[in-house]
């Protein structure tokens, strides 16, 4: 087989067709695996678009051995060193390799190979939707922890505004106190003058009405009309003093 390797391509392309069969088997059993087992957490869709490629490329090689091998069929006259015997062998791993390739194409397109692609397709939606939605709702408690924090530094600015006004009204009402104190205190200390100085007029008043009330008591010893007539009008001189010492 080696000498004939080396002298006719077919068995090369053979040799490469078969491993190529013999992987994509293998690839299709893994997936089927992945079909029954529903919740198993290899990628599903991207196994199968492997496998596809790979079916191409191995299809494709099969096209060119059965060309290969109608021609040989078509020019026996052209082809004597190959026997109808070594034809037939040709021929018979052309269709069989054909059939293992329609049969896993077939299997591929299955109603469950599709149903466990739509579920995956699906599942993949589903984890994008939540992968939004989680998202969407981190930013949103984000943004709200954001406008929180802003409102409460906000606030405290606010309030430190707030305080520093009250302060100032304090400071202008502690500074009116004074001068209200101040103006309290000038009034008491000339209220006391004045009282002191009406004390003053009150005795000297009291002093002139001693002298007064003495001599009325001398007049009224005695029993003249002119000294009781004196001693009316003494007496109203007197009230008249009295009132102008307590007004002024």
């Amino acid at each position: 087989i080696l000498v004939k390797s080396m002298t006719d391509p077919f068995y090369g392309v053979k040799d490469t067709v078969k491993t190529q069969t013999e992987r994509v088997q293998v690839k299709y059993e893994k997936l089927l695996a992945m079909v029954r087992s529903p919740d198993s957490n290899s990628d599903f869709k991207e196994s199968r678009k492997v496998l596809v490629k790979e079916l191409r490329a191995v299809d494709k090689d099969i096209k060119e051995l059965r060309k290969a091998v109608d021609m040989i069929d078509k020019n026996r006259q052209k082809f004597p060193h190959i026997k109808d015997a070594e034809l037939n062998s040709r021929k018979q791993f052309v269709e069989e390799s054909q059939r293992i390739v329609n049969e896993v194409k077939l299997g591929i397109e299955s109603p469950a190979v599709r149903r466990r692609l739509e579920e995956e397709e699906n599942k993949g939606k589903r984890e994008t939707y939540e992968e939004t939605t989680n998202a969407l709702a981190t930013n949103a408690v984000h943004q709200e922890n954001s406008r929180f924090i802003k409102d409460q530094r906000q606030q405290v600015v606010e309030m430190h505004k707030m305080q520093d006004a009250n302060l100032e009204l304090l400071g202008k009402a502690v500074d009116n106190l004074g001068e209200t104190g101040r103006v309290i205190k000038d009034e008491l200390r000339e209220q006391e003058e004045l009282i002191n100085g009406l004390s003053e007029d009150v005795d000297k008043a009291s002093d002139k009405m001693s002298v007064v009330q003495a001599a009325l008591t001398k007049l009224l010893n005695s029993k003249d009309g002119c000294q009781i007539w004196t001693i009316v009008i003494l007496g109203l001189i007197l009230i008249l003093l009295v009132a102008l010492v307590i007004w002024t």
